[in-house]
């Protein structure tokens, strides 16, 4: 590797100015322009200068993983995570799915365990790691069991246990909601059913487990009328007839606004605006975004964006051309950011939370 610098001082190397920046800049387009082995070649320049570079780290295993080369992009994740570089989250979502397109879902499930169990993820993030723990732990448990029907896996629930399961579905504790969900194997055993389908109309139930219940019950063999109950409405559903999340063309109009926004400019800021979007259709769900206005929603969401990072949003060029009248923005912001808050409370400090 050639190396660029200006002089040596007492054997150390002197590189030009901004030469680490350069090469982040570098490596970062060439990952956009899909030129995998380009961008491995920057990020390993960079690490040569710098080991420990939060960016040159991650830009390395995001270019393994393109390149197919999955092995070695764990070994590597796994590397920058126990030497805590970068964003933890942020690391820990890449090595989440570089094990799940490997086929480790038992790992999986062990690592985003211990985390939930911490009750210390951050509310943009948190949704995203409760589906991919029940869908890890569904997959895990297919490959163990392949071949088995469920009526021989479903297990028998002694009265004293369903006792205990009930009672935890019904603390006011998010945290022992959660131990009650994950410990369910077969929600389909009908007294576990009942309890769940209860669940979801409990005032003190959390909001995303909620939605967590749903897709359980989604996958059941049954077909049976449930009430939801979430944020002051109620609703009937048959689970399996429920949509997935996220889904649906009103979804994809309202991130194609915030893509088209954001894309170019500002794509760390694309990331979280998505990932709000995403947030708050899994914390509704199963019901719809109101009113089914793309534009508005796409709007607030952007809006909401910038105000958790400190960045100012000016709106008003979207504003006129959507013909979107202030207040009506406001009051989805507002609905966007009561979300964001709940999540905050209930991860932080074990609060009250509306449903």
């Amino acid at each position: 590797m050639e190396k660029h610098r200006k002089g040596q001082h007492d054997g150390k190397i002197v590189y030009f100015p901004n030469l680490t920046g350069k090469l982040v800049n570098k490596g970062m387009s060439a990952l956009k322009q899909k030129k995998f082995k380009e961008s491995l070649d920057y990020f390993e320049q960079l690490l040569g200068m710098d080991p420990e570079h939060p960016q040159g780290n991650v830009g390395v295993v995001l270019s393994l993983v393109e390149l197919g080369r999955l092995k070695e992009a764990k070994e590597k994740c796994d590397e920058v995570l126990k030497k805590d570089i970068g964003d933890y989250y942020d690391v820990l979502q890449i090595y989440i799915s570089i094990l799940i397109q490997l086929g480790d879902y038992e790992e999986v499930v062990e690592i985003l365990e211990a985390v939930i169990q911490e009750q210390s993820l951050p509310p943009q993030m948190a949704e995203n790691f409760y589906q991919l723990l029940y869908f890890s732990r569904k997959m895990a448990e297919e490959d163990s069991e392949e071949g088995v029907v469920f009526s021989q896996r479903a297990k028998s629930i002694s009265d004293k246990e369903l006792e205990h399961l009930s009672n935890q579905l019904q603390s006011e504790d998010s945290k022992q909601q959660w131990q009650a969900v994950q410990s369910i194997e077969s929600p389909d055993e009908p007294t576990i059913r009942k309890e769940l389908i209860k669940y979801l109309t409990y005032p003190e139930a959390n909001p995303s487990l909620k939605t967590i219940v749903l897709q359980m019950l989604k996958e059941s063999v049954t077909n049976d009328t449930i009430l939801v109950h979430k944020f002051g409405r109620s609703m009937e559903v048959k689970p399996n007839e429920l949509h997935d999340i996220p889904d649906g063309q009103f979804y994809r109009l309202v991130k194609k606004i915030i893509v088209h926004q954001l894309e170019q400019d500002n794509p760390t800021l694309l990331d979280m605006a998505v990932q709000i979007w995403d947030h708050y259709l899994f914390m509704i769900y199963p019901f719809q975004p109101e009113p089914l206005n793309e534009q508005l929603w796409a709007v607030a969401v952007l809006e909401v964006a910038h105000r958790l990072n400190g960045i100012e949003f000016d709106g008003d060029e979207l504003q006129v051309a959507f013909s979107l009248e202030e207040k009506a923005i406001e009051n989805v912001v507002e609905k966007i950011m009561e979300i964001e808050q709940i999540s905050m409370k209930d991860l932080g400090v074990n609060g009250d939370t509306p449903n």
